[in-house]
Parts: structure tokens; C-alpha cells; sequence
């Protein structure tokens, strides 16, 4: 149910702006023009007065209510999965490599599709010459990993990065030999280094301090 509410905005109906004949005291009439003519009397004029305005205000209750309980809904929490795609997301990579592969996989039962003897060598560039990986972009520089899906049942030589606990308790029992290859060397700077150096004999000098001070006081 809606209610009317009704402002009305009054104002004057007239007024008189009385303006003398002349503003002027300097003025001098000369003489016998006052005499022929009447002096003429000030004049009024009406000014024009505004109209009545009527203001009319409806109160609908459900706009009340409705208004009311979006005051009483909560806000919706900051979450960082309702957001859309930030500017330059595209353009760059945000992610700190989050999520991308570190080794090129490989099962044991893939083992049987590469007509693989006993006393082969089983490594991530025979596994390119037969076929059986084909690494490209980014993955062309990952170390190979061997999976222990499957079985195995030749005498192998394994060269990989990476070995996951099932597939080596398989290679194990089969009697294979297992060579794990170093990671790449990571570059690094030549200040890095010197810094490292210097801090290594740093710690050792005051290692060996520490150590002819607790020798001296036993």
C-alpha cells in the first residue's frame, strides 16, 4: 500500500517595487518647466508572482522492504576465484612456473614396445632414436623420469633423472642397473660465488674459534 505525501511551496502573490521619477540629486529643472508640467508621481510596478508548485512523494512499502534486507544481506567476501583476467596475465607469465613439468616421463611398460634387449641402455636419447618420447618446446631440457606403470622383464642399463619409488623396487628385482644423472648446474654469477666463498671462510674461521675457545676453558 502506497501513501502520498503533498508539499506545497508558497510564495508571495505580488509586490510593489516603488521607483522614484528620478534618482538623480544633481538634477536642476530649468525654469517654467515645472510650472507648465505636473511633476509626475513615483510609479509601481507589479512584479509577477511564482505559481503554486505542488511536490508529490510516494512511499511504497515494497520499496521499503526490499530496501531493507539488501542493508541486512552480508557483503560478498574478497575471493581471489571471482576475479577475471588481469591485465598483462596473458602477456607474461605470472606464476612462477607453478604446475609445469619437471622431468619427461616414461612408463615400464612402454619398455616392450621399444624392442629393448638385455644389456641395452635405456636413456633419454635412445628413447628419442626409437621413437618412443618425443619431446619438444620446453621439455626438450627436462631430465627423463622413469614411472613404474607396467612390468619388466629384461636386464637393462638405466640412465635417468628420476627414478619414482615403485619403478625402482621393479628395476631392482628385475636386475637392472640404475645410474641416477646430476641435475643441471644452475647458473650462477661470478659475485654469487665470490660472496659464497668469502662467507664459507668466514664461518669456518669463527667455527674454529668457537671451537679453541671450548678447548681452552675445559
Amino acid at each position: 500500500m502506497a501513501s502520498t505525501i503533498t508539499f506545497l511551496s508558497l510564495s508571495p502573490t505580488a509586490t510593489f517595487l516603488h521607483i522614484p521619477a528620478s534618482t538623480s540629486s544633481s538634477f536642476v529643472a530649468a525654469p517654467g518647466i515645472l510650472t507648465s508640467r505636473r511633476r509626475a508621481a513615483p510609479r509601481a510596478l507589479p512584479l509577477r508572482a511564482r505559481p503554486l508548485r505542488r511536490v508529490t512523494v510516494v512511499c511504497s512499502g515494497a520499496a521499503a522492504a526490499a530496501e531493507a534486507s539488501d542493508a541486512a544481506a552480508p557483503a560478498e567476501k574478497f575471493r581471489l576465484d571471482n576475479l577475471g583476467p588481469q591485465k598483462g596475465s596473458r602477456r607474461r607469465p605470472k606464476r612462477m612456473h607453478i604446475g609445469l613439468p619437471k622431468y619427461v616421463p616414461f612408463n615400464l611398460k612402454d619398455i616392450v614396445r621399444g624392442g629393448f634387449k638385455d644389456g641395452d641402455e635405456l636413456s633419454l636419447e635412445t628413447l628419442k632414436s626409437r621413437g618412443l618420447i618425443n619431446p619438444s618446446g620446453r621439455e626438450r631440457k627436462l631430465p627423463l623420469k622413469i614411472l613404474g606403470d607396467g612390468d619388466v622383464s629384461v636386464k637393462l642399463n638405466i640412465k635417468a633423472g628420476a627414478f619414482s619409488a615403485s619403478a625402482k623396487e621393479k628395476l631392482e628385482a628385475a636386475g637392472c642397473n640404475l645410474t641416477l644423472l646430476p641435475k643441471r648446474k644452475k647458473w650462477l654469477s661470478q659475485n654469487y660465488l665470490k660472496n659464497q666463498a668469502r662467507a664459507e671462510e668466514y664461518f669456518a674461521k669463527k667455527k674454529a674459534g668457537a671451537g679453541e675457545s671450548d678447548g681452552t676453558s675445559a
